[in-house]
């Protein structure tokens, strides 16, 4: 490493940039999440369906249950939930371009006699529906920290008595915890810099489990949650966030044509910092089963 990465010029927002930016460096199903290696030879698109499955693994889902997909992005998870669960599945997103491609690869199931689903250019807050499960999966980060109570009260109040919410989301580790396992811990704005502006408008990370102030798991079991399972992937997004870096700079004048430099020194230098604070340690990846009192206790895996 050589430090941190300078101040750019302002970039366009991700829901600014045209999808097929993205597309230079996501894996065809355009995932944008940690991945999952269960074997060194796997690709990117077989590490990315592998995470999928396994988070779609936790939730207990049945044929003409309903699956809510809270920042879906480019409906991934959601397409996969409906043709190997037989699930009818709703995507979230705020972003007009992934609302569009959604709509559209939707359109085309309808067309070919296949489960049609739905998505929503909206936030969770404004969704009104009862669904059976939830996936929120690289969302959470992105939501103000002050709003957590709300959103796992949410995601309680609209599922019936064995619901399942399955959390998939970056975390930082308290000074507690990075005490107790001898682990480096981010705590100042110079350390988190690399994390802010466009590419990653949060500034604040969530915490796992938290003592001078709440974590997932505290936020999950006031809301009337039992975690059943918390599964770390720090490894496995660093081997993602090295495949991310990798295909763009192969795609670079493509990439550059597609969004400028300052857009494209942004990314590479967001993904290359992001990828040194996993390999340390400083960062993790983390899904978090979150159950209601009915569940069906998850079989270990």
């Amino acid at each position: 490493m050589t430090g941190y990465a300078p101040a750019y010029r302002q970039i366009p927002s991700r829901d600014q940039l045209p999808d097929e930016f993205f597309a230079q460096f996501l894996d065809p199903t355009r995932t944008y999440s940690c991945a999952y290696w269960t074997h060194p030879d796997d690709t990117l698109e077989q590490a990315q369906s592998a995470k999928i499955d396994l988070a779609l693994a936790k939730c207990d889902l049945r044929p003409g249950m309903t699956l809510l997909d809270v920042g879906c992005g480019w409906g991934s998870t959601m397409l996969r939930a409906m043709d190997n669960y037989g699930v009818n599945a709703i995507g979230l997103t705020p972003n007009r371009n992934q609302h569009r491609y959604v709509r559209d690869r939707l359109v085309d199931r309808l067309f070919r006699g296949c489960l049609y689903g739905g998505v929503r250019r909206q936030s969770w807050q404004q969704f009104d529906r009862r669904v059976d499960r939830i996936v929120c999966i690289g969302a959470l980060e992105h939501i103000p920290h002050q709003r957590y109570p709300d959103f796992f009260d949410f995601a309680y109040r609209i599922m019936p008595e064995d619901g399942v919410l399955l959390v998939q989301t970056v975390v930082a580790h308290d000074p507690h915890h990075a005490q107790a396992h001898q682990t480096p811990v981010l705590t100042t704005d110079t350390e988190f810099a690399f994390l802010r502006g466009t590419v990653f408008p949060s500034s604040r990370l969530p915490l796992p489990t938290g003592h001078n102030r709440r974590g997932i798991s505290e936020y999950a079991q006031n809301a009337g949650f039992t975690l059943t399972r918390i599964q770390e992937l720090g490894p496995h997004y660093t081997t993602t966030l090295d495949s991310w870096a990798t295909a763009l700079r192969e795609h670079h004048d493509r990439a550059i044509e597609l969004a400028g430099q300052d857009t494209y020194d942004a990314y590479i230098s967001y993904l290359t910092e992001c990828a040194h604070h996993f390999r340390r340690g400083h960062l993790n990846v983390m899904q978090f089963t979150c159950t209601k009192p009915g569940a069906t206790q998850p079989a270990p895996y």
